[in-house]
């Protein structure tokens, strides 16, 4: 029983000792990367970086962290910031982020608050810690900018898994309830009032081949940017308004999209209505479009839906048979 008792302590005592190991190489490693990027140009300032959580887990905790990146103007600041890695699988990371951080452009600064956003990781520590999965949860969370606009989701999801024997293919699902649009945003497309204040569904999935896999890289040096968008299905839902999107998309070295994209929209002269109010029909008069599309929905058997295709072809778009202007590009900052 003696040497029961000496062996427990004993393995006890070496579990402790690899633990403050482990967590004194994990904030070297954290701060190391901090340091890093400040050498390349960063302004990176934090007012502490520790590491807790013994014996179970290696927590991480930022405090006053704030991240400049040169190359792209975006800057993010936060009062906190916690990183969690169980003890026995270094390579699943729980992300906790603060009640309010923010994050800043050239163009606006973003004040993000939330009741709850968590994220969780899994990655490949051997591959640049290349992601496999990951699933990020919200819940209350409010988007404010300097631009003046405001949006709020209730609750909302967005997950992405990489996809077997593929490099850098990813299964992105996104799904949110109650999203707000910004006051000017639904003034604009609703002056009347007569829609709910939220739209009650937003949903999407798609798989999306990017050029490069989802690593440090992305942070230390640009952002992948897709190369392929496979939608199977995006859907909003507003009042009595829907549209459904499905399709496929390729992108150049340019981002610019060549591909088609199935429309079904319910109600979608009130939706015409709204794109007039916006101002986004350019220099296309509305009764062209209406008759356009109003022969395109009497196809399709019912007048009050519209069944169409929007194809993307050498820079410009179409909406079936009419030409609606250059085609966006679709690049990552």
């Amino acid at each position: 029983m003696k040497r029961v008792l000496l062996a427990g302590i004993g393995l006890a005592a070496l579990a402790s000792v690899a633990w403050f190991g482990w967590a004194m190489v994990t904030e070297r490693a954290v701060t190391g990367w901090l340091d890093a990027r400040e050498a390349e140009g960063w302004v990176v300032t934090r007012e502490s970086v520790a590491v807790s959580g013994f014996p179970t887990a290696f927590v991480t905790e930022f405090t006053d962290l704030s991240l400049a990146d040169p190359s792209t103007g975006l800057v993010w600041s936060a009062p906190s910031f916690t990183l969690r890695q169980a003890a026995w699988d270094a390579s699943r990371i729980e992300a906790t982020w603060p009640e309010t951080h923010s994050l800043a452009s050239p163009y606006e600064r973003l004040t993000i608050t939330a009741g709850d956003l968590a994220s969780s990781l899994d990655l490949r520590l051997a591959s640049n810690m290349a992601l496999e999965a990951s699933e990020t949860r919200m819940r209350d969370l409010s988007v404010d900018s300097t631009l003046g606009w405001r949006s709020h989701i209730a609750e909302g999801r967005f997950d992405m898994v990489l996809q077997q024997g593929e490099a850098a293919s990813y299964a992105i699902h996104f799904e949110a309830s109650d999203l707000t649009p910004p006051e000017e945003l639904a003034a604009l497309l609703d002056p009347a009032g007569v829609l709910p204040e939220a739209i009650p569904v937003v949903l999407s999935d798609a798989v999306v081949t990017f050029d490069r896999p989802w690593d440090l890289g992305a942070l230390e040096e640009a952002r992948p940017q897709p190369v392929r968008i496979a939608l199977t299905e995006a859907r909003a839902e507003w009042g009595d308004l829907m549209l459904r999107l499905s399709g496929t998309l390729d992108m150049d070295d340019a981002g610019r999209p060549t591909g088609e994209v199935a429309i079904r929209a319910q109600n979608w002269a009130e939706m015409l209505d709204m794109v007039e109010r916006a101002g986004l029909l350019g220099g296309i008069g509305r009764r062209s479009v209406d008759t356009a599309l109003g022969f395109l929905a009497g196809m399709s058997g019912r007048r009050e839906d519209l069944d169409v295709t929007l194809r993307f072809e050498d820079g410009f778009m179409y909406l079936g048979p009419l030409p609606i202007g250059e085609g966006p590009r679709l690049r990552l900052r």
